[in-house]
């Protein structure tokens, strides 16, 4: 049952923010504007620096008595949302970020189940994933909260913004973790699905948006998002699967070596077992480490070049190599190369590179060759970002001449080196 005392709301979203002004109106009118009764919004800012103190005191003043904040110096979000809930006074915990929305009815549909099924301890819905301007990206990967909670040893399958938690309970499991900086929500959902059996609610209704940019933790946190969820999963159930490396690792080489500062993917990899070592079991680490050792591109990659090709070293129809010049440029990229496709055809290949017309490189048969990718002049200057394409006319698939393999890569040569030329 839902109990609203007086003139205590029954409602209370609570909002961390930090410099994200841009969104933070619509986030709010995205709360009040619901013509919900019983609904106050707590904000706790963390001491903002553009405008977003400004928008508040107006925001205030356009919804007098709904709209509660603060400004201040805090430890992280994780605090913010927790002084935000002290703040609180309505028996239900919405959380919304700054960035985020929810949708038309989201709130009243949560409250209305939440009255309908008193034994429940907490409801969530479905959400869709927008970018900077609002554009659909696509939905969150949700799931009901019938998967047995081993299921997010897998990945969260909640989202955030979607959850509205009575306060009493939120209270009762000690609210959020202040010493994680990102994982902060997998925790309280993990320790809501082991406490409260059964008792967790699900809306299969779009109830929210969740922004994905620059600022937003999800995407300008990466590692630590990694090692914080495997970091809780082995603390709520048991070894943390590989695989939370082994996605990262790939997000590392889809970037490589466009990150902000030149890397050296093999030794970040191997740091990075070494964190998550004591959380994940031996064989899992030994694993991961003969994967690094073993990894074409690993083998291939420098701090300022990655050749994306299968970790075999076979190359498909397409292959992206990217270069971030070094302090001393080269003048041209050389791949090592064999010509080893089981049927021995003739291979043609279009090599291009930014500024320059392609080239083409036609092979009779199989054997060991070289592919030139030539920079033109304007990038031969250090820390100059260019991706070269190698495109093959003649691909084949594995399992035509081995149907026992089940291998159905489309697949055109190796690669066996890589050279800078100066």
């Amino acid at each position: 049952m839902l109990v609203s005392e007086g003139s205590l709301p029954l409602l209370s979203v609570v909002m961390p923010s930090l410099n994200q002004g841009r969104f933070l109106a619509e986030a709010v009118r995205s709360v009040l504007d619901q013509p919900v009764d019983g609904v106050e919004l707590v904000v706790v800012d963390g001491g903002s620096t553009d405008d977003t103190v400004e928008q508040l005191a107006a925001l205030a003043a356009q919804y007098p008595g709904r709209l509660r904040w603060t400004s201040g110096p805090d430890d992280g979000p994780a605090q913010a949302i927790n002084r935000a809930v002290a703040m609180a006074r309505g028996a239900v915990i919405g959380w919304l970020n700054s960035d985020d929305l929810y949708e038309p009815g989201a709130m009243q549909r949560a409250l209305n189940h939440l009255a309908e099924r008193p034994a429940d301890v907490m409801v969530y819905g479905e959400a869709t994933h927008v970018d900077v301007d609002g554009e659909l990206i696509g939905p969150y990967p949700t799931q009901g909260p019938q998967t047995p909670v081993a299921e997010f040893a897998n990945g969260c399958f909640i989202c955030q913004p979607t959850v509205f938690v009575r306060r009493e309970v939120w209270m009762k499991v000690g609210g959020l973790d202040e010493g994680l900086l990102t994982a902060f929500d997998f925790d309280l959902w993990l320790k809501l699905f082991k406490a409260y059996p059964g008792r967790i609610g699900y809306l299969p209704q779009l109830q929210a948006r969740s922004r994905l940019h620059a600022g937003c933790i999800t995407t300008r946190m990466r590692e630590r998002v990694a090692l914080e969820g495997m970091q809780l999963i082995h603390r709520h159930l048991g070894a943390a699967p590989p695989s939370w490396l082994l996605t990262h690792f790939a997000e590392l080489c889809a970037e490589h070596p466009f990150q902000p500062e030149p890397v050296q993917l093999v030794d970040a990899m191997h740091r990075l077992v070494d964190q998550a070592a004591p959380w994940m079991a031996a064989d899992a680490v030994q694993m991961l480490r003969q994967r690094i050792a073993t990894d074409r591109p690993l083998r291939l990659a420098t701090p300022h070049v990655y050749v994306d090709v299968h970790p075999d070293g076979w190359a498909g129809r397409q292959v992206a190599v990217r270069l971030r010049q070094p302090a001393q440029p080269c003048s041209a990229i050389v791949l090592r190369c064999r010509h080893a496709a089981p049927a021995g055809a003739a291979l043609r290949i279009e090599v291009t590179s930014p500024g320059l017309a392609p080239q083409c490189i036609d092979l009779r048969g199989p054997g060991v060759f070289n592919i030139v990718l030539p920079v033109a002049l304007p990038d031969r200057v250090a820390d100059a970002r260019i991706t070269c394409r190698v495109l093959c006319e003649d691909t084949f698939f594995p399992s035509t001449f081995d149907p026992g393999s089940g291998d159905a890569r489309e697949l055109a040569f190796l690669i066996e080196g890589c050279d800078l030329v100066r």
